[in-house]
């Protein structure tokens, strides 16, 4: 923990919400509610089912709120410019219905705190508000400009932005730059940040690749496809994690063991018990990865720029290889 203003968080009641931008949002927060749990805080999770049921694997006894996600369409061709501009109208409704029902669950729960992962309309004007996010200098490019204008308006709304970061900046780079009040580092956020010991990876591994499934639909349905495509075509034995809304008892194949939603015992053996992780270059799985220690392939979502970015500043990293979706299909495991 950098500069952290969370341990001085006790006694509190908080509501707490992560972005449905596929359970990276949710993962880097499991160790943020952990050290608020320990500081003798109780915590309202407001969050969609899939949230919730991942959730509960951390946090059976959590009050959990149904709260609905951002309304995200992608085509999955990499046009997430294009994609993001047809769906303008109905986030901006959204953003304004989400700060209503968050008026609501104040009036109902009476928090002290409002905690929000990347949610921009998780807010409270009567409440003290905060944002996680390292996105505060979106890597896009220069002509869009009110990208970056209505990014920065709208994370100046919150009262502190907590950066998952060192304060040297070391995962985030540039992303995490700007001068913004009342802007804290608070380390990199891994659920793996018990022992470092209990997650290195074994030297005899019994896998010979684990592949992990995220992000948005339907580029998760796209990595899916392509990582079975891939590694069926090895003769050693593979893991495939996916999301629970794509598991169904066709995914078989002799050589991969595919497995939905795995608790995080079965996870974290997983992880231990594999010599490389296939997933996409997200920014929690590098926070991950940093802390698991895992050899690992990272392929860049089609057109996402942050994962494109954060390609660039790793890519010499001895132990990721990165590689873009159009290459991994062509390459030899």
């Amino acid at each position: 923990m950098h500069q952290t203003p969370i341990k001085s968080i006790k006694h509190s009641r908080i509501l707490l919400s992560p972005l449905n931008w596929g359970l990276g949002h949710v993962c880097r927060t499991i160790p943020i509610i952990k050290w608020l749990l320990d500081n003798k805080n109780e915590i309202i999770i407001c969050c969609d089912a899939n949230q919730e049921q991942f959730y509960r694997n951390y946090f059976p006894e959590i009050w959990y709120v149904p709260h609905e996600g951002y309304p995200f369409k992608f085509n999955g061709n990499g046009n997430w410019t294009l994609d993001i501009l047809k769906n303008i109208g109905s986030l901006h409704s959204f953003l304004k219905d989400e700060k209503r029902r968050v008026a609501e669950l104040v009036e109902k729960f009476n928090p002290d705190l409002i905690l929000s992962d990347q949610r921009f309309g998780f807010i409270s004007k009567s409440v003290k508000s905060i944002i996680i996010s390292h996105q505060l200098n979106l890597p896009v490019q220069k002509w869009n400009i009110l990208a970056k204008i209505w990014n920065r308006i709208l994370l100046s709304a919150f009262d502190e932005i907590w950066v998952p970061d060192t304060a040297s900046q070391k995962y985030s780079g540039k992303l995490s730059n700007g001068k913004y009040k009342n802007k804290y580092f608070i380390g990199t956020c891994t659920r793996f940040c018990e022992s470092k010991k209990e997650y290195q990876p074994n030297k005899k591994a019994q896998f010979r690749y684990l592949g992990i499934v995220s992000g948005p639909t339907p580029y998760n349905q796209q990595l899916l496809e392509l990582l079975i495509e891939k590694l069926k075509q090895s003769s050693e034995k593979s893991t495939i994690i996916v999301p629970t809304e794509l598991y169904h008892d066709q995914l078989k194949e002799s050589n991969i063991n595919i497995i939905s939603a795995p608790n995080h015992v079965i996870f974290a053996q997983l992880l231990k018990n594999s010599k490389t992780v296939i997933s996409r270059a997200g920014y929690t799985t590098i926070m991950d990865l940093v802390e698991t220690q895992n050899e690992a392939i990272l392929i860049p979502t089609p057109g996402q720029v942050e994962q494109e970015y954060l390609y660039e500043l790793h890519k010499n990293h001895s132990k990721w290889k990165f590689i873009i979706e159009e290459h991994f299909k062509n390459i030899e495991l």
